[in-house]
């Protein structure tokens, strides 16, 4: 795969952190900062993914309550967490069986 050049302008204090990982790791600073890169427009795809079925659930009336969430999140970290909610909510015509 072919590359491009790229030049971007680091704070001093973040191109110490890098050259620091880069030495530490045994990679250069452009290989960390080009993976950085790519992990980075993933997360933000998969993101923006979430909010489009998101919105689409609720276009639909779909939604979990306030209820069932706030339950949910208490729950992290317990020994007793509970599953993510599913919707109970539906201010539309369900089209489910």
């Amino acid at each position: 795969m072919q590359s491009h050049p790229l030049s971007l302008r680091l704070k001093p204090d973040v191109q110490a952190r890098l050259q620091a990982e880069a030495e530490a790791s045994e990679q250069t600073m452009t290989e960390i900062a080009a993976t950085a890169i790519e992990t980075y427009l993933e997360s933000q795809a998969e993101k923006r993914l979430q909010l489009e079925q998101a919105i689409a659930s609720a276009d639909e009336g779909t939604f979990v309550s306030s209820k069932e969430m706030a339950d949910w999140i208490a729950s992290w970290g317990s020994e007793n967490e509970l599953p993510e909610p599913e919707p109970d909510i539906f201010s539309k015509p369900s089209r489910r069986a």
